[in-house]
């Protein structure tokens, strides 16, 4: 596979409930990751705009090109290593855990969406895996991937995975 459509992440199953998983090491201080990961002007520019209180018991909304704008819940926030929030999927809520730690000259990131179930899985960790790409390029200085390209290729890798 070349690199635009090999899958960074992997999906784990536990009975109904599903997780897409990601882990990566990033060329940058965990403190730079944290902030990439948590602050609403750098979210915009590889995630989405982010608008709300991301502390306990905060809630922020994600405002995503296609008018989804679902209402999240900081569930756990523990700065700079560790932040957990509800994100509502139809009627569920869904959890997303965003883990920043030291690994070796940089930072890895562990990101984990849990609560999905098998058909909705796919599709959440294709555009996850497109965000990971383009926080890379975020970080980097690159541009960043064309989302609905990437995308489109990711959700046919994952839907085989699945």
């Amino acid at each position: 596979m070349s690199e635009l459509t090999e899958v960074l992440g992997r999906i784990e199953r536990d009975g109904d409930v599903v997780a897409a998983v990601f882990e990566r090491h990033y060329a940058t201080s965990p403190d730079d990751l944290w902030q990439a990961c948590t602050d609403p002007e750098r979210l915009a520019r590889w995630f989405a705009p982010v608008t709300g209180d991301l502390r306990p018991g905060g809630s922020f909304t994600i405002h995503f090109d296609d008018a989804d704008t679902p209402v999240c819940r900081v569930v756990t926030c523990e700065a700079p290593a560790r932040l957990v929030w509800e994100w509502p999927v139809r009627e569920v809520a869904t959890i997303v855990t965003v883990e920043v730690r030291p690994d070796g000259d940089g930072a890895r990131l562990v990101l984990r969406h849990e609560g999905l179930t098998a058909p909705q899985a796919p599709g959440y960790a294709a555009g996850w895996d497109t965000y990971v790409r383009s926080l890379t390029a975020h970080l980097d200085g690159t541009p960043a991937p064309d989302w609905d390209a990437t995308w489109s290729t990711l959700h046919e890798q994952y839907s085989v995975i699945t």
